[in-house]
């Protein structure tokens, strides 16, 4: 009998990992997702020497639920915000979405700018922790990632840019990440 159990086990075990890597490589893509998410952003952060943020399932829940809505506008949250529509070619390409815009930022002056907001937000020095969320929009993916504390604070000369917003301090400008 002890034996018989054994076997049984031994073949559901089997039969969960036939499952788990027969599934289409986009399913196995999206249970990676918060690791994913979170190991490209905090290797952006890692070169413009912000602190790596940590993972926040309460931010995350509220970006999921946002983004099953599928529309365009921001959730007027209390959070710093990114959001992006496409096809999912990966996990990371998200991140590098957003952190491919620093190649139009202006590191001497700062400023809030929409074409490198993405990116402010991504590498933000106050930001702590980080939840993303996505949802299937008809053919496309609406993916959101939501910020503690909020960045692209905008005042005083632009000195909030100045302060949170660090140079790059290894590897080119046009690197972007690879998982």
């Amino acid at each position: 009998m002890f034996i018989n159990a054994i076997t049984k086990i031994a073949v559901l075990v089997l039969a969960a990992v036939g499952v788990i890597s027969a599934m289409p490589l986009e399913v196995r893509d999206h249970e990676d997702f918060e690791y994913k998410m979170l190991q490209a952003t905090n290797w952006y952060r890692s070169q413009h020497g912000a602190n790596a943020l940590s993972w926040d399932q309460s931010l995350a829940d509220y970006a999921a639920n946002h983004a099953s809505y599928c529309t365009r506008n921001h959730s007027g949250g209390p959070y710093g915000e990114n959001m992006v529509f496409g096809d999912w070619s990966s996990t990371a390409g998200w991140v590098n979405s957003f952190g491919n815009e620093r190649v139009q930022f202006d590191f001497d002056n700062g400023g809030a700018d929409l074409a490198t907001g993405h990116f402010t937000q991504l590498v933000w020095k106050a930001t702590s922790e980080m939840g993303c969320g996505w949802a299937k929009c008809g053919d496309t993916y609406h993916v959101i990632c939501e910020y503690q504390n909020r960045g692209n604070v905008v005042g005083e000369n632009n000195r909030y840019f100045r302060e949170n917003v660090g140079f790059q301090t290894w590897g080119s400008i046009e690197d972007h990440f690879e998982s």
